[in-house]
C-alpha cells in the first residue's frame, strides 16, 4: 500500500437524487502537502445505487472499527 499516491481529503457532498433512485459522493481533496484545505482540488460526482451506497456504508464502517482497535502505527509527521 505504501506505492500509491495519497490525497487528503478536504472536504465531500453528498446526497440523494430521488428522481434517478441514486445518491451522489463528491470527494475534494489536496495534492500536496503545503495545500491549504481552501484551496482544495474539486473532485468530481460520483453516482451510487443503493446497494453501492450501502456496501460502501458498511466497507468504511469497517475500516472505521480496524483504525479505532488498531495501534498507531503512522510517524507523526506534517497534517493537513
Amino acid at each position: 500500500m505504501s506505492d500509491i499516491s495519497l490525497f487528503p481529503v478536504a472536504g465531500w457532498a453528498v446526497g440523494p437524487i430521488p428522481k434517478l433512485g441514486l445518491a451522489t459522493i463528491k470527494f475534494d481533496f489536496l495534492t500536496h502537502p503545503l495545500q491549504k484545505p481552501e484551496e482544495a482540488n474539486e473532485g468530481r460526482y460520483y453516482a451510487l445505487t443503493p446497494a453501492q451506497l450501502r456496501e460502501l456504508i458498511q466497507k468504511m464502517q469497517s475500516a472505521l472499527e480496524r483504525l479505532e482497535n488498531s495501534p498507531e502505527q503512522a510517524p507523526e509527521g506534517p497534517r493537513h
